[in-house]
């Protein structure tokens, strides 16, 4: 009765780890995991491009400051105009600055927001990026949980055939399990993955990458315009020469002079990291509703089942072996012989 019970124990774990790998179709989440994982590690996640983004993010913050602050009433000043009348001006000839410049506090806003949460998550996407190892990819994952459980159940009808050998398997193998899930820090890995999806939910969302973009066009055809009209226009309404107006903008508007040279490189670099984001929505959609804790925690009580149950086996022989009543049969037996 106890053998019986000890394999049941062993199949039912084996049946359950089974299960799991399988109700939860992380033969899709895991390439999708893999997937989502290369594609950020360098263009997103990295140090180097998260200094980059925060530098960029705080040059148009500064170019959306000096812009009302100083370049409107000063350029209004030198037109002879008041600085509500330049900003009327401004729509009319020059729609593109004028619609970018009214935008630029949202969207520094919106993009700070983004990165601010990018960079709190950098942790957790390091933990996550190493499941199962740094070396092993996470397509793995469902083949291993896959070999777990086939392994169990195995085993677990194997223990009704041949008790003794199959419950010692049923031991080593739980063992294993359960020190390899504990050695891979698989339950830290998956709780960080858990966790960074779940931090990302609410941005991560094609309305928001299509804001994203969408704020990059209003953000480049600013750029483009005061290059190629503003400026030339400010020069023949100052009566100035167009170097003299960006030697003029460079003297006294550093920061939207600084901005006007780096926008180029700053909008290269935001639209990888947008496309990114964009590039990798299927594969979000796909992993975002699973949870890897859960089946983490299944694995390791799965193994922890195992080993129990090949021990409460392997007691249950010894028992059998070594109990009085067995003595007893095997003394009667003697002495009617006798």
């Amino acid at each position: 009765m106890r053998k019986t019970i000890a394999a049941s124990g062993v199949l039912i774990a084996g049946i359950v780890v089974l299960a799991i790998g399988l109700v939860n179709g992380l033969f899709t989440v895991a390439p999708a995991f893999e997937d989502l994982t290369d594609g950020f590690r360098d263009t997103v996640m990295s140090d180097e491009a998260i200094a980059a983004t925060n530098a960029d993010i705080a040059a148009l913050s500064a170019v959306s400051t000096e812009f009302s602050t100083k370049v409107v009433p000063t350029i209004a000043g030198q037109l002879g105009m008041e600085p509500a009348a330049f900003g009327e001006y401004l729509v009319a000839e020059y729609p593109a600055v004028a619609t970018g410049a009214a935008a630029l506090p949202t969207i520094v806003g919106q993009f700070s927001d983004v990165t601010n949460l990018i960079e709190s998550q950098q942790a957790n996407f390091e933990s996550a990026d190493a499941l199962p190892t740094s070396s092993i990819p996470a397509t793995t994952l469902p083949w291993m949980i896959l070999g777990i459980g086939l392994i169990g159940a195995a085993i677990g009808l194997w223990m009704f055939v041949d008790g003794r050998m199959a419950t010692w398997a049923a031991l080593i193998a739980g063992i294993l399990v359960v020190v390899s899930t504990l050695s891979l820090s698989f339950l830290g890995k998956s709780g960080a993955a858990d966790d960074m999806n779940d931090a990302f939910r609410p941005v991560y969302t094609a309305e928001l990458v299509q804001q994203s973009s969408g704020a990059l066009q209003i953000v480049g055809a600013m750029g483009e315009e005061m290059q190629t009209a503003l400026i030339p226009g400010l020069a023949e309404a100052l009566g100035m020469s167009v170097p003299e107006v960006q030697a003029f903008i460079g003297s006294e508007f550093p920061a939207t002079n600084a901005a006007l040279g780096a926008l180029p490189d700053a909008m290269g670099r935001f639209q990888t990291t947008v496309g990114a984001f964009d590039a990798q929505l299927d594969n979000y959609d796909a992993i975002k509703d699973t949870a890897l804790t859960p089946i983490s925690w299944t694995v390791l009580l799965g193994g922890a089942a195992m080993a129990l149950f090949g021990a409460f086996g392997l007691f249950a022989d010894s028992t059998i072996e070594t109990s009085p009543s067995s003595d007893k049969t095997e003394k009667k037996l003697t002495t009617t012989a006798g």
